[in-house]
C-alpha cells in the first residue's frame, strides 16, 4: 500500500439550490487504481472538476502530498503533477498524432516552443514522444491527422496526452465511452500496463461495471453528492445499499 497522494476534507459545492457535492472526504493512494461510480447526477464529474481545479469549492479543502492546493488553478495543478482526460474528446484533430503528444512534453522538458522553429531540433522531445506512441500502440499512425483515427485510437491518444507530462495522478473521465468491445479491451489493457509500469496513479470515472470491476483496486460509490460506500471491488459487489441504489442486476 502506497501513501495518500491526494485527499479532500469536507468538500462541498452547490449550483444554486442544488448541492452537487455535500461534505465529502476522499483519499487516493499512490499505485492504487481507484474508481468513482454512481448513478447520473451523483456528483462524480463535479468531484473531479473540484479536484483538478476546474471548479472552486464552496467549502472544504483539497490536499496534494500534504500541501493545500484548494486555490490552485488547473494549469498550476498540472505543474504539480495532476492531469485528466475528458468525457468529450479533447485532442487537436488537425495536428498529427505525433504532434499531439509532443505538445504537453515541451513544458515537462523545460522547452519553449517557438513559432517557425523546426520541432525536430528538440531531440529529447521527439524521443519522449516516440516512446509514448510505442506504448500507446500508435507508432504506425504517428503521421496521420489525429482526427482521422478511430474512436478507440483517439481515446488512447487523449490518454497519452494526459500522461505525457508524467503526472503523479491522472483522472480519466469515462475512458471507454463509445468504444466497441475490441477497443474497450485494448484501452483496459493500456491502463493496466501504464499503471503497472509507470509512476502514475489513475482515478477512473466510468459507467461500465465490467470496466470498473476488472480495473479497480478501490472503489468510491457516490449518491446525491455524498460518498455512499467505499472499498475493494468484492466489498462493493456485496454492499446491499449499493446494490439497491445502483448496481441492481449487474451485481
Amino acid at each position: 500500500m502506497g501513501e495518500v497522494i491526494l485527499k479532500t476534507e469536507g468538500l462541498t459545492k452547490s449550483f444554486g439550490r442544488f448541492k452537487a457535492i455535500d461534505n465529502i472526504d476522499l483519499k487516493f493512494t499512490s499505485g492504487i487504481i481507484t474508481s468513482i461510480i454512481g448513478p447520473n447526477g451523483a456528483g462524480k464529474t463535479t468531484a473531479i472538476n473540484l479536484l483538478t481545479g476546474a471548479l472552486a469549492p464552496d467549502r472544504g479543502k483539497v490536499f496534494f502530498k500534504g500541501k493545500d492546493i484548494t486555490t490552485l488553478t488547473p494549469d498550476q495543478r498540472v505543474r504539480h503533477g495532476i492531469t485528466r482526460s475528458f468525457q468529450i474528446m479533447n485532442i487537436f484533430p488537425m495536428l498529427t498524432v505525433h504532434q499531439n503528444v509532443e505538445l504537453p512534453l515541451f513544458p515537462l522538458l523545460g522547452k519553449n516552443l517557438k513559432w517557425f522553429h523546426d520541432v525536430s531540433r528538440y531531440r529529447d522531445v521527439m524521443e519522449e514522444a516516440e516512446k509514448l506512441l510505442v506504448e500507446l500502440s500508435l507508432w504506425d499512425k504517428r503521421d496521420r491527422p489525429a482526427g482521422e483515427l478511430s474512436h478507440g485510437d483517439q481515446r488512447a491518444l487523449e490518454m497519452g496526452m494526459a500522461i505525457a507530462s508524467k503526472p503523479e495522478i491522472c483522472f480519466l473521465d469515462e475512458p471507454s465511452s463509445g468504444m466497441n468491445p475490441v477497443e474497450r479491451s485494448a484501452i483496459l489493457e493500456l491502463i493496466k500496463t501504464l499503471a503497472k509500469e509507470g509512476s502514475t496513479t489513475f482515478v477512473i470515472i466510468e459507467h461500465d461495471m465490467d470496466v470498473i470491476f476488472s480495473l479497480s483496486d478501490w472503489i468510491f460509490v457516490m449518491h446525491k453528492g455524498e460518498v455512499l460506500a467505499e472499498g475493494q471491488p468484492d466489498d462493493i459487489r456485496q454492499n446491499k445499499e449499493v446494490v439497491e441504489i445502483y448496481l441492481g442486476e449487474e451485481a
